[in-house]
Formats: structure tokens, sequence, C-alpha cells
């Protein structure tokens, strides 16, 4: 199993990119601010699309500062290419860190 981590910015951005047949695991999307509480989106996105309403995996998530949110139930089978996309909406608040492994 291997670690991906990516601060979050407002802008939606790739937080892992599928090198061949992947499964995503487990999601931390911590706050890390001592003071503002933020919200994260995360969307699932087929190589060649772009992240949207139809592929919206997490909406507007609140994170109460100094918290974290886990999400380690679900397994997300990623093909090459696919993407996932994240976005917060406070600047230098909010970082993700996945575990994923191949299929």
């Amino acid at each position: 199993m291997s670690l991906q981590s990516s601060l979050l910015t407002t802008t939606a951005a790739n937080v892992y990119v599928s090198s061949g047949q992947t499964a995503a695991m487990t999601f931390y999307f911590s706050n890390y601010s001592a003071s503002q509480n933020a919200t994260f989106s995360l969307w699932a996105v087929k190589s060649g699309q772009t992240a949207g309403n139809v592929n919206v995996l997490y909406s507007n998530v609140v994170v109460q500062a100094g918290d974290t949110y886990l999400a380690d139930t679900e397994r997300i089978i990623l093909d090459n290419n696919d993407a996932l996309v994240a976005y917060t909406n406070v600047n230098s608040t909010m970082s993700v860190t996945l575990t994923y492994t191949s299929v």
C-alpha cells in the first residue's frame, strides 16, 4: 500500500492520478488550522473528463479547526489516468492523505 499527500487550495486540483489500475482505500482530510473551520469537496474523475456534479463523491464537507475527516470504508477502483480531484474553501487550512494500492 502506498501514500499520497497534497495540500488543498481553493482551486480544484488533482490530488491523485492513477498509474495503471489502482484502488484508493482511505482518505484523511485534515484541517490543520488552529481557528478556521473549512470545507472540502472530492471528485472521482475519469481520464479525459472534468470534475462536476456527475462525479462528486463528497461535497462541501465541514471539518472543524484542528480536526480530521476520515473516510475508510470506500474502495474506489481507478483506471489509468483517472484522477481524484479536491479543493477547500479556505487556503492554508487543509491537507489530504490517501492510501492506494495496485489492483
